[in-house]
């Protein structure tokens, strides 16, 4: 699967670009006004009501993005903390099986477990992803086709009828794991995030006076936080590979190996 440069890029790299790219039209601005011989204190008229507007539009955007991003994070914090819940039942519901079949089970367990631990810990890396959904598919079929096995065998109708629903739950919910991991926040309004950011510095050069040092201040700080607000926004909706992760549900996950 081909992902954009959006999602290849690092929150980080992203966020120091929208800082540089912020200097840099407020730079554009200033010259432009120089240029055109337009040095006024303060803009005018409709152009100032046009400045308010676009900002105002710019924080709207940044605003819709980082709530996005944190529904995002929270349907993400859902599933592993009831993937969790799922893969543990259906591990205690191998009990219910003689020792030889249990034991079969178990081992299958703990690989599709591992797999999963592997899938929450490696999601900078594409490739880990892949091989450890792959393992997990692989041990999910094998203790699907032991518990087919299981279920046509005489006074096998309780063990069946509790070990299957917990395997469909178990599997329904690594489903649901990768549609919520494959919705994203789309890479066009990050687009018309960066773009209004940087009208906004563009047209706040264009119609400021002369800058002194202490206004130059002022506007690498509104850099600055600016640039930081979008670092937590991407990172948010980055959840298995950017800083704020939800460790409570892979712990629950980690959990699990003591049962083996």
């Amino acid at each position: 699967m081909k992902h954009s440069i959006i999602f290849r890029t690092e929150a980080l790299t992203l966020s120091i670009v929208l800082f540089i790219g912020m200097i840099v039209m407020v730079i554009l601005g200033r010259l432009s006004c120089k240029m055109w011989n337009k040095e006024e204190s303060e803009p005018k008229g409709g152009v100032s009501s046009l400045f308010g507007g676009l900002f105002a539009l710019s924080g709207l955007l940044l605003a819709f993005t980082f709530g996005m991003s944190g529904t995002r994070l929270e349907k993400v914090r859902n599933v592993v903390e009831l993937e969790a819940n799922e893969i543990g039942t259906a591990v205690l519901r191998s009990d219910l099986y003689a020792d030889s079949v249990r034991d079969g089970f178990r081992a299958d367990f703990k690989i599709y477990l591992e797999a999963v631990i592997a899938f929450y810990s490696n999601g900078a890396n594409i490739d880990s992803l892949y091989k450890a959904k792959e393992d997990a598919a692989k041990a999910g079929q094998r203790l699907w086709d032991r518990a087919a096995r299981q279920s046509k065998l005489p006074n096998m109708l309780i063990p069946s009828n509790q070990m299957i629903p917990s395997l469909n739950g178990m599997f329904d919910v690594a489903q649901s794991r990768e549609i919520v991991l494959r919705q994203k926040v789309p890479d066009l309004i990050v687009y018309m995030l960066f773009i209004a950011v940087f009208a906004t510095c563009f047209i706040g050069g264009l119609t400021s006076g002369p800058f002194h040092p202490k206004e130059w201040i002022i506007v690498a700080g509104f850099a600055v936080v600016t640039a930081m607000v979008v670092y937590t926004t991407i990172d948010l909706s980055r959840p298995l590979r950017g800083i704020i992760k939800d460790e409570a549900g892979k712990y629950a996950i980690l959990e699990l190996r003591k049962m083996f």
